[in-house]
C-alpha cells in the first residue's frame, strides 16, 4: 500500500464505519507492528503499543481532517510514536 484511500478515512467518519474500521485494521496492523518493532517494542509490548494506537484513532479519526498537503502515515507515525512514549502514560 503506497497511499491512504481517503475514501476509507472518510468511511471511518461516517455514522456506521464497522466495515471501514475493520478493513482500516487490515490495512494498517501489520505497518504498526514493524513501527512498533522499530521503536523497541517486541511481543507483548508490541501488541500493547499497537492497541493502544487503535485506541487513539478510535477517539481521534472521527474529528480528523485530512490534509492533502500531508501524509496520514506521517500523523499515522506520531501516533505510534507519542502511544510508545513513556511520558504520555
Amino acid at each position: 500500500m503506497q497511499t491512504t484511500p481517503i475514501s476509507l478515512l472518510e468511511q471511518l467518519r461516517s455514522p456506521r464505519p464497522d466495515q471501514a474500521w475493520g478493513r482500516f485494521v487490515d490495512l494498517y496492523t501489520p505497518l504498526l507492528y514493524i513501527w512498533a518493532g522499530r521503536l523497541g517494542a517486541i511481543g507483548p509490548d508490541a501488541d500493547d503499543l499497537v492497541q493502544d494506537v487503535f485506541t487513539t484513532l478510535v477517539q481521534q479519526l472521527p474529528g480528523f481532517e485530512y490534509d492533502r498537503g500531508a501524509r496520514f502515515r506521517g500523523w499515522l507515525w506520531t501516533v505510534c510514536r507519542n502511544n510508545n512514549d513513556p511520558a504520555s502514560c
